[in-house]
């Protein structure tokens, strides 16, 4: 009797302790089962907005490698739109590395609305060789790029077939380095643009699960600036000119893609991008005249990864390879955001 109570007791003590573990392991399914959507959610950090004050803080390392002919024309020379070089009339071949650390943070007014400032820290290194004389220059350069501001606004949030739709202008500044303002173009490199530019944009994102599906549209008008100095060319060149004002080509770009939870907290991402930026103008010794071979045509390949490392933050690495003439080579980015 006492040996039969010892095992009814046994019995009842395991099915308890069973049906304990049920709940447990059914919690622990269910949070795997939705893994794959938190990894997309760690995505869609990058189109979706912050909650209202909350925090993210962000670092992007960038490697960028060009290799492309430059054309020198009127005693200057424009390779893009980005980073223009001074100097005499020739073909050059350039051979630019640039590394870029580019510190953003972001906060959220509303569930909404969001606020962003974004710096960068740039170092250049270039080989330059021209063509008529064989002639070998290294040039590098350290120093802080242009600062941008932005505000996004979602005015649709994401809903059974209805995308979410994200708006957004960003302002940027001109507190990198001028490629006009250099002391000697021959030894001295740019760090920035030159001029302030204001680019509005909108983006959709789409969860399909396990995918997310995104695209965006922008537009960005850069803003004449006066430079107002006298230029001159080398041995060969058509002479001096005084160039008063630049009126950088406005810039058209498209990007599309999507991103796939391989695992829980592991997911790929591909996308398309193409800028288009149109002429490019100068006004010079009193002339105003299109900037010859200045509409730029970039486009690129980029597939990417996420590892979700957390619920607030994650690693995001992704290699972009370049289409056509007009964009680099290749584009190497590691990105760790973090919220609070």
């Amino acid at each position: 009797m006492k040996k039969l109570f010892f095992f009814v007791l046994l019995y009842l003590i395991s099915c308890s302790v069973a049906f304990a573990d049920v709940p447990a392991e059914a919690k622990e399914a269910i949070k795997k089962e939705k893994q794959p959507e938190e990894v997309l959610h760690q995505f869609q950090r990058d189109y979706v907005l912050l909650k209202k004050k909350q925090i993210e803080i962000e670092n992007t390392f960038n490697y960028t490698y060009y290799s492309a002919n430059q054309i020198y024309l009127n005693s200057f020379a424009i390779l893009n739109p980005v980073f223009l070089t001074l100097g005499r009339f020739g073909i050059e071949r350039a051979r630019r590395h640039i590394f870029v650390d580019n510190f953003s943070i972001r906060y959220g007014l509303l569930n909404n609305l969001q606020v962003e400032m974004a710096i960068p820290f740039i170092y250049r290194h270039e080989l330059l060789t021209v063509a008529e004389t064989g002639t070998e220059t290294t040039k590098e350069k350290v120093g802080i790029g242009d600062i941008s501001f932005s505000i996004s606004f979602q005015p649709v949030r994401e809903t059974g077939k209805i995308p979410a739709i994200v708006t957004n202008v960003t302002y940027k500044t001109k507190t990198g380095k001028s490629p006009f303002k250099l002391a000697n173009p021959k030894k001295d490199l740019p760090t920035g643009s030159g001029y302030d530019s204001v680019k509005f944009g909108v983006s959709l994102v789409k969860s399909i699960d396990p995918v997310v599906v995104f695209g965006g549209l922008s537009y960005a008008y850069n803003i004449t600036t006066s430079v107002n100095r006298l230029i001159c060319g080398g041995a060969g060149s058509p002479g001096c000119a005084f160039l008063e004002k630049v009126y950088p080509g406005n810039t058209l770009s498209l990007n599309f893609g999507f991103a796939y939870a391989l695992s829980y907290n592991f997911s790929m991402n591909f996308q398309f991008a193409q800028d288009y930026t149109f002429h490019t103008k100068v006004l010079a010794d009193g002339v105003k005249h299109e900037v010859i071979n200045s509409t730029l045509n970039s486009a690129t390949f980029k597939i990417g990864t996420g590892w979700a490392l957390s619920s607030k933050s994650s690693l995001n690495m992704g290699v972009s390879l370049g289409l056509t003439t007009d964009a680099p080579d290749y584009v190497l980015e590691i990105r760790v955001p973090y919220r609070f």
